[in-house]
């Protein structure tokens, strides 16, 4: 057993006691470890859509590229905003969360139209973040490990941009940070995916039909619009 699914069970077993022996085990998700809006919308969505096929599960944090690699440990990725993972990966094409990709900076003369304007700049962004990855190739840039160092990093004048989730936002309050400002317009708006191990492939189906019909009937808007409502909340 892997050290991934040991610490994921241990968890299990402290939060829910012993399982039966005839209970199926919980099956565990990679997510990002930083408190994301879309990580919340994507933890929420699939809990509900695996309950439904009678289904635990469980999730761990793990950041972006060491979540990828350790894809055969794990049974997969919650959700991750690019079209591909990995080969032993397969994307549940229903959408359950989203990231609306936007620029920070400490000046106010900077207006985004797109990926390329960035191109004059220093960019920082978080590291392992496959999708931004590709549009800033051949760009300058700086990464950071956590949001929190790749605002305090742009507080700093070590880059001149930042890019991330419009929804980090809140993170330059409670940081204190004075000189950080949200520039509109935001560069995209991107769903994230849930990805499922080839091992699973009797799961695909049933997850996909499942989440297409939650789709269909107005459950994921509801769920995400409930994060979105809390995470203001919060925020305000």
């Amino acid at each position: 057993m892997t050290l991934i699914r040991t610490a994921a069970l241990a968890v299990a077993v402290l939060c829910v006691g012993l399982r039966t022996a005839a209970a199926a085990p919980p099956l565990v998700f990679a997510i990002p470890p930083e408190d994301r809006l879309s990580v919340t919308m994507a933890q929420r969505v699939l809990t509900t859509a695996y309950q439904a096929l009678g289904q635990e599960i469980l999730f761990t944090k793990l950041p972006p590229r060491r979540g990828v690699q350790l894809a055969n440990e794990a049974d997969g990725v919650g959700v991750a905003v690019t079209p591909e993972l990995a080969p032993t990966l397969t994307r549940i094409d229903v959408p359950i969360a989203y990231e609306e990709a936007a620029v920070y900076a400490t000046r106010r003369d900077i207006v985004p139209n797109g990926y390329a304007s960035l191109q004059p700049y220093l960019i920082g962004h978080i590291a392992g973040i496959g999708y931004l990855e590709a549009k800033f190739k051949g760009m300058r840039t700086e990464t950071a490990s956590t949001v929190e160092t790749l605002f305090r990093k742009l507080e700093q004048g070590r880059t001149d941009v930042a890019v991330d989730s419009r929804f980090n936002s809140c993170v330059i309050k409670q940081q204190g940070l004075h000189n950080v400002v949200l520039l509109q317009p935001s560069l995209e708006s991107a769903p994230g995916f849930h990805f499922l191990h080839q091992r699973h492939a009797d799961l695909i189906p049933r997850i996909t039909a499942t989440l297409q019909r939650m789709a269909a009937d107005g459950s994921i808007k509801k769920i995400q619009a409930q994060a979105l409502k809390e995470y203001r909340a919060l925020c305000d």
